[in-house]
């Protein structure tokens, strides 16, 4: 065998071995919150932020989303910049319980004033769409003040694009995750 083959060989082996590992060391997984729905200063809500090279997938929106995911970033002493509040754009909620969409309005909101300039896009079970409605219509005031007040905001960053799955089964796909859904034991 000739040595250009050889090295091609060797070459071909190292992208197979080390490409992989290269996905996912920038793959990182961050906790927002980690608190029940005691009030405890020291936890907050339920969410967590996976991070997929410069992409924000965030899960569950406990009370205290939006600051901790800033609290992450560069600007406030953490390491992750992708974490800016006009970063988060993809959401997925596993249950309508309280603790863990209580930060709904926060996570609608906060990234649209801080510059987000697509809807949110939010993957929940059925019931998603009828909570994030109802959201948007008890801060119609506001929504209309920043569109058309004295500081307006963008015409897009304050909408919300739900898409609610009822079985078991892939519900998100991107060129870098796919999402599965799967019924859990929680709570009686």
């Amino acid at each position: 065998m000739e040595i250009s083959q050889i090295v091609l060989k060797r070459l071909a082996l190292i992208v197979l071995v080390i490409f992989p590992a290269l996905l996912v060391a920038q793959t990182k997984v961050v906790l927002l919150g980690t608190g029940t729905p005691n009030p405890d200063p020291d936890h907050a809500g339920s969410s967590v932020a996976i991070v997929v090279r410069n992409n924000v997938y965030l899960v569950d929106f406990g009370a205290g989303i939006v600051r901790q995911a800033a609290k992450m970033t560069p600007q406030y002493g953490g390491n992750f910049p992708q974490l800016q509040a006009k970063n988060l754009k993809i959401a997925f909620l596993t249950h309508l319980h309280s603790d863990h969409t209580i930060g709904l309005p926060d996570l609608l909101l906060t990234p649209w004033v801080l510059e987000r300039n697509v809807p949110l896009e939010i993957y929940g079970p059925v019931g998603t769409g009828h909570l994030a409605n109802h959201i948007l219509e008890a801060y119609k005031a506001d929504i209309d003040y920043r569109l058309n007040g004295l500081e307006p905001a963008n015409e897009n960053g304050w909408k919300v694009n739900t898409h609610e799955f009822e079985n078991d089964g892939i519900i998100y796909t991107d060129s870098l995750v796919k999402v599965e859904a799967f019924k859990v034991q929680h709570g009686t």
